[in-house]
């Protein structure tokens, strides 16, 4: 937002200089990106009054003669180059933008200088015609330099919970809430009892809460007097006309957008409505758009009929602007829907000083007294006679009291303000304060953002200073219920280092999914759908995690070929629980490629390496893995297996079906999803026993369907209280074992915790393993 520093001195008289503002404005929370010295007008141009105007045959131009403290002609090009108005006239010998004005004859017509428009001499972009002065603005001949000084703007950062600092009142009483004095402007206005020439209708007051209507007639349309165009051009505006500048300039002082219709075209009245099907509107920068059906229009009425006039809060209709010959407007002032003014200024890429305004909400009590404020102007500029009567539609809701505890807010910024101190300071600020602790404080309506105690307690801390807030830590704890938030965020944390360890490297997929690819995933349709998709491809809230990690993987062998591929990825699904959507957080891996290196030459690869990493990780965890064979649609019917952490069931495990392969064009991939959070199991130190190890090996021959899992269980089982550890090294299959038989061979470890271990207790226990194991129908492999 451009703040010209002038007109925010005029409502602050003590502000010391623009770089005081400027530290000022940082303090309160509104940083300044830039600060720029403008309208340095180049010495040799004055004010002139035209005289008169005429067209030089057969070409586009006229002779213009002026008065500019004696009679010059000069020729011009510009369209509105006409009688009575004001220019800015460069005498010869000035230099404008580089070049030096000198006499020429064109056409045969000798030019005593140049006519200037706004970018010619330098205070706007606009360079389609000549800036545009009322008559008698200025002793014709006056250097413009004097009538228009210098300016100082700062282009300060407005954030999104503050609308009202969108207006220069609103950092005017920001600044007066730090102690300087305050002027706030008078709105002199004087009504007149008459019947008003048209009606107000709102069908739609979701999205226009509070909508009022004003009359104004006996307009005399014309150029804006120079301080007001000089305000304008200083915020970045073009002027246009006394009225619309006017409107314009409301706007930036109040933060309350508002446009003029001129009476002509309203018809019986206006109407609040969103657009029919297939309905178009001119709009004022003269592109003819098509509405959509949730684009709330201003529209004109007869009878039962109405016609658009404007996009509510956007932008108005090139028809019923104001014109030269304009005599009587219909003025809106109105509150909108912020979402609804959004959703229109995006479809239709018009980005408007109204719609950055409305888009993050107006002063909800704000409309009546800016409509007086805007039209006590229109009678000073433009001679406008005021009917006492305001339509309004809609009864705006004034802010709510919220307690407050001085006390509080010195605990909670861990600060010693005076409860007076604050107490002055939430007046300053416009809020009405009430009762004896807990306070009542009502906040001003602009004020959209203070809603809690807490808002309260940020504005002392806010006008006090930051700087004033102690550095140590304040003297209370969080709230019990508080304690612990980051826990889960530790483990996750945990997680993604451990697997990072472990030589995975971690992806983001999208939250969304295609709800057309569930059928090629082998899963059940997605239970919840976006009702406003970025894409059909993101249509759908995601169930599994394992769908992103193969589409990502795809996406990456199409780009290159790697030998091997090692992803994890910690991210939310979304499925359902009965009538209520269920939000989980799941951990999901994917393998691929050649496997690990192991120290005999070996190589681990597919399921038994991706279980072992499995393994690896839960055991940094201090928790056991388990997988039991188990049928899963999307996993290959032969290596599937659903996973238990520390017995709790928590996902599976397995090579990717190979009907999901051949859709994908995938070599084979296994994957594994668990469902977090994993089991917790605290660690306990325990000092290394002092006593040495009794070591045997063990190798045991099974049928070849038997699970792991079983033969680990009857082991530990009988071998008793002093086996330590038991570990698979070799699992053999072929001569001399009968076909469908394998051998699983094991390390096994005992010791005593506080003797050594004599060698008859380890017979006993490996006597007690051979009993269990040939009771079960097992061999032993010599």
């Amino acid at each position: 937002m451009r703040v010209p520093f002038t007109w925010l001195k005029s409502y602050v008289p003590e502000l010391e200089s623009p770089e005081v503002l400027e530290e000022r404005l940082a303090g309160l929370g509104f940083e300044t990106d830039r600060m720029e010295r403008i309208f340095q007008m180049p010495k040799g141009v004055v004010y002139a009054q035209v005289l008169e105007a005429h067209p030089i045959p057969e070409t586009h131009l006229k002779r213009l003669v002026l008065d500019a403290g004696r009679v010059v002609e000069v020729v011009s090009g510009a369209g509105n180059a006409r009688a009575g108005i004001g220019v800015a006239l460069a005498l010869p010998g000035t230099e404008v933008k580089g070049l030096k004005v000198g006499e020429r004859t064109i056409q045969g017509v000798v030019s005593h200088g140049m006519a200037l428009s706004p970018r010619e001499l330098g205070v706007g972009e606009y360079g389609g015609g000549l800036l545009e002065f009322p008559p008698g603005a200025l002793p014709p001949g006056t250097p413009l330099a004097e009538a228009w000084p210098e300016e100082v703007v700062l282009d300060i950062e407005v954030t999104p919970n503050r609308p009202d600092a969108l207006g220069i009142l609103g950092l005017a009483l920001d600044l007066h809430a730090l102690g300087y004095s305050l002027v706030l402007p008078q709105v002199r206005l004087e009504t007149e009892k008459v019947p008003l020439p048209f009606g107000l209708r709102v069908d739609d007051p979701q999205g226009a809460p509070h909508f009022t209507l004003s009359y104004a007639s006996g307009l005399q349309v014309g150029p804006s007097p120079l301080w007001l165009q000089r305000i304008l051009f200083a915020c970045g505006m073009r002027p246009i006309s006394n009225v619309v500048d006017v409107t314009n300039y409301v706007m930036l002082e109040r933060a309350q957008p508002m446009h003029a219709f001129d009476l002509r075209f309203v018809g019986e009245g206006i109407l609040v409505r969103r657009a029919k099907p297939g309905e178009r509107l001119v709009t004022l920068d003269g592109v003819e758009r098509e509405l959509h059906p949730e684009d709330l229009v201003i529209a004109g009425y007869r009878g039962e009929e109405s016609f658009p006039l404007g996009l509510a809060g956007v932008m108005g209709g090139a028809e019923s602007e104001v014109k030269e010959d304009t005599r009587a407007i219909a003025l809106e002032v109105a509150q909108f829907d912020p979402v609804s003014i959004r959703k229109t200024a995006r479809r239709h890429g018009l980005r408007t000083e109204a719609s950055y305004r409305f888009e993050r909400g107006v002063d909800p009590l704000g409309q009546v007294p800016a409509a007086q404020r805007a039209l006590s102007l229109l009678q000073t500029l433009a001679g406008a006679r005021v009917a006492e009567t305001i339509l309004e539609e809609g009864s705006p809701q004034a802010p709510r009291p919220i307690p407050f505890r001085p006390d509080y807010a010195n605990q909670l910024l861990g600060t010693q303000y005076p409860e007076e101190e604050q107490l002055a300071i939430l007046r300053r600020l416009g809020c009405r304060v009430e009762g004896e602790g807990p306070y009542r404080v009502t906040p001003p309506s602009r004020r959209l953002d203070l809603e809690l105690e807490e808002d309260l307690v940020e504005e002392i801390a806010r006008i006090q200073g930051y700087e004033t807030i102690p550095l140590d830590l304040p003297a209370f704890f969080p709230a019990p219920d508080n304690r612990g938030v980051e826990r889960p965020y530790q483990r996750e944390r945990r997680l993604r280092e451990l697997l990072s360890g472990l030589g995975f490297q971690e992806v983001y997929t999208y939250s969304f999914m295609d709800p057309e690819e569930a059928s090629l995933f082998r899963l059940s349709p997605p239970p919840w759908r976006l009702k406003n998709p970025l894409s059909p491809e993101k249509a759908a809230l995601r169930t599994h995690l394992f769908p992103g990690l193969l589409k990502l993987l795809r996406e990456n062998l199409a780009l290159d070929r790697p030998e091997r591929a090692l992803l994890f990825e910690v991210g939310r699904v979304f499925t359902k629980e009965g009538p209520w959507a269920r939000e989980e957080t799941h951990l999901a891996g994917l393998l691929f490629g050649e496997g690990l290196g192991l120290p005999h030459g070996e190589k681990l690869s597919g399921y038994a390496l991706l279980k072992g990493l499995l393994e690896a990780l839960l055991d940094q965890l201090g928790l056991d893995l388990g997988v039991e064979a188990h049928p899963y649609p999307f996993l290959h019917p032969g290596v599937s297996g659903k996973v238990w952490v520390a017995g709790e069931e928590k996902g599976f495990l397995g090579q990717v079906h190979p009907e999901i392969l051949k859709a994908l064009e995938l070599p084979p991939v296994h994957i594994f999803e668990l469902s977090l959070p994993l089991p917790e199991r605290p660690f306990r130190f325990q000092d290394p026993s002092r006593y040495p190890l009794a070591l045997r090996d063990l190798a045991v021959v099974v049928p070849e369907a038997t699970p792991y899992g079983e033969v680990e269980a009857l082991l530990r089982q009988a071998a008793g209280p002093y086996l330590e550890s038991l570990r698979l090294f070799d699992l053999y299959q072929g001569p001399p074992l009968r076909e469908g038989e394998k051998s699983l061979a094991f390390h096994l470890r005992f010791r005593h915790p506080q003797r050594t271990l004599k060698d008859e207790e380890v017979e006993e226990a490996m006597a007690r393993l051979l009993a269990a194991l040939r009771a079960r129908g097992w061999d032993i492999r010599g």
